[in-house]
């Protein structure tokens, strides 16, 4: 089945993905477990855990092809997550073609399988003063968001939250769901948010806004918790599982419910506690916490 929407004059179009179907699904995150694992290793971890999806290394279907990675999720009755660009758009410059000819190979094969969740994170502050900046991330992503858009697909920009990271250079730059909109249609009308849990707390932005937020713009979005503590004082490298720290994280999925968004959400937590256990040890008690504060998306 295909479906598709019409965003800024442009039809996209893409394969829908018959195991995810149109409720969003929690899925693992490399960073939160599993993150040395070889892929195949990785989605078995998921699985075993009891994740109803895993995060999706698209290298591994440029390789072996779309229906090697199909059978892959298929065989573990898993969903797909959310995938990055293949490239660090902000390099060298002259290794940016060659990134977006493997990201038009990658985008083949996830527009073949529906997995319409690519996504990359932007810097909140630069040496650059705004507008050159803005520029910059204009320039560099417009060839990556055509890639995406000539295989039916979307890209996700993730503001990043945190006063550390908006200080970490002499000009801040953005790092709100509204300013990064404004960013995506400079870009290109198959552009949209990667809305992370943390990053929406720590730029102050109510759950309510994301509920205003149409869901066709929202392309991908992290799940997390935050420690407690003055706004200003947290730290992105400290994250904490679901229910364990302050958010209202039932209010955060349910603006995303609101807004209409039904993909994927990549548990995303950065821990050292985490990364001292094994990989299934991580991953179990990952799971089992998200299923106690979320219940209601336990499976």
């Amino acid at each position: 089945m295909v479906q598709g929407f019409t965003l800024g004059g442009v039809q996209l179009t893409w394969l829908a993905n018959k195991r995810t179907g149109d409720a969003m699904h929690i899925c693992l995150n490399r960073v939160t477990a599993g993150g040395s694992l070889p892929f195949e290793q990785f989605v078995d971890l998921a699985a075993e855990a009891g994740f109803p999806g895993a995060d999706v290394d698209m290298g591994y279907g440029q390789k072996q092809g779309a229906a090697a990675l199909r059978d892959l999720f298929a065989a573990k009755k898993l969903k797909y997550g959310g995938w990055g660009l293949p490239f660090d758009f902000r390099g060298d410059q002259s290794k940016q073609e060659e990134g977006i000819r493997n990201l038009a190979v990658q985008a083949k094969v996830a527009g073949e399988l529906g997995i319409d969740s690519c996504a990359t994170w932007l810097m909140s502050s630069s040496k650059l003063p705004l507008i050159e900046n803005w520029l910059f991330h204009v320039a560099r992503l417009k060839p990556a968001a055509k890639a995406l858009a000539d295989c039916g697909l979307r890209l996700g920009l993730e503001f990043l939250g945190p006063y550390h990271i908006r200080r970490g250079g002499p000009h801040e730059f953005v790092f709100t769901p509204g300013q990064m909109l404004e960013l995506a249609d400079a870009i290109g009308p198959n552009v949209g948010l990667l809305v992370d849990a943390f990053h929406v707390y720590t730029s102050g932005t109510m759950w309510e806004h994301l509920s205003q937020i149409s869901g066709k713009r929202i392309v991908l979005a992290h799940l997390n918790d935050a420690p407690a503590g003055p706004m200003a004082s947290l730290q992105d490298s400290k994250r904490l599982l679901p229910g364990e720290g302050v958010m209202d994280l039932n209010a955060f999925m349910s603006a995303l419910e609101k807004a209409g968004y039904s993909g994927p959400v990549s548990l995303e937590v950065f821990s050292d506690e985490l990364k001292k256990m094994q990989p299934k040890e991580a991953a179990k008690k990952a799971w089992e916490a998200t299923k106690k504060a979320l219940p209601k998306y336990g499976g």
